[in-house]
């Protein structure tokens, strides 16, 4: 049996979509940057074209054979599954751009950290340094601690690009311990208290970042406006694959967190 033309169409499409997806997925390689996001949105990039290409003469083999009845069952499954996933990432893309709230007063700035030496990193630095220079008045807390492979902590590499920036350490309080959004904003709440620092926080890290940050912040009681960093439009698709993974654990699996 030979593909329809809405079949084909639809082929066609998928196919296209999936080669586009590949490539947007694959320039963060370019630049070193390689980790769930990018890595799971190959993947699934790979299966829509594999599956525009194979999936129709598999279901017209698979519809002649004595397993008719069972493939019709798990084709259903399966295709109500992707609709439910698709709806998923929709509303977490959604999450993504919900508007965030501006500061409207004083607070204490707070540096959220991501690999040093990234771009996603200076990109941080370089937005709460703008924020800070405007804000003479305002302290800061850099936060985030040593990862893998670094040799100091991602709030030290913070501090120093801020000081390169023009912007006195006396002004930047050290979060080191954290290794996650959710240790960082624990443990910066912490430091706030023993500093006697400003209750009220503005937060600095990426857009897409940024709804996650704030829905902890929340959690903590905390009065919370942002200041979103631009990401880097070399690296968006693997940030975007592994917030799109890291929303999907705060909402479905927050234990994990």
């Amino acid at each position: 049996m030979k593909r329809t033309c809405r079949e084909s169409v639809l082929s066609f499409l998928a196919f296209g979509a999936g080669v586009g997806l590949c490539i947007w997925f694959c320039i963060p390689l370019f630049w070193g940057v390689f980790h769930v996001g990018n890595g799971g949105g190959i993947l699934f990039s790979l299966f829509l074209i594999a599956g525009s290409i194979w999936y129709v003469p598999l279901r017209n083999r698979m519809e002649r054979s004595k397993h008719a009845r069972a493939f019709r069952l798990f084709r259903r499954i399966s295709w109500t599954g992707l609709a439910i996933c698709a709806a998923w990432a929709i509303f977490l893309t959604g999450c993504m751009l919900w508007p965030v709230p501006a500061p409207s007063g004083e607070g204490t700035v707070v540096i959220l950290g991501c690999k040093d030496g990234s771009a996603a990193l200076q990109t941080r630095i370089d937005t709460a340094a703008d924020y800070l220079n405007a804000h003479p008045d305002t302290v800061a807390v850099a936060s985030g601690g040593l990862g893998a492979k670094e040799w100091r902590s991602e709030a030290e590499a913070i501090r120093s690009g801020l000081e390169q920036r023009g912007i006195s350490s006396e002004r930047v309080y050290l979060e080191d311990q954290s290794t996650n959004t959710k240790e960082n904003l624990a443990y910066t709440c912490e430091i706030l208290k023993s500093q006697s620092l400003n209750p009220t926080i503005i937060i600095v890290t990426e857009r897409y970042h940024m709804f996650r940050a704030l829905q902890i912040a929340q959690e903590h009681r905390v009065t919370a406006y942002a200041v979103p960093a631009k990401t880097p439009w070399y690296i968006l698709s693997a940030s975007y694959g592994r917030e799109l993974l890291a929303l999907t654990k705060f909402y479905l699996f927050p234990w994990l967190s």
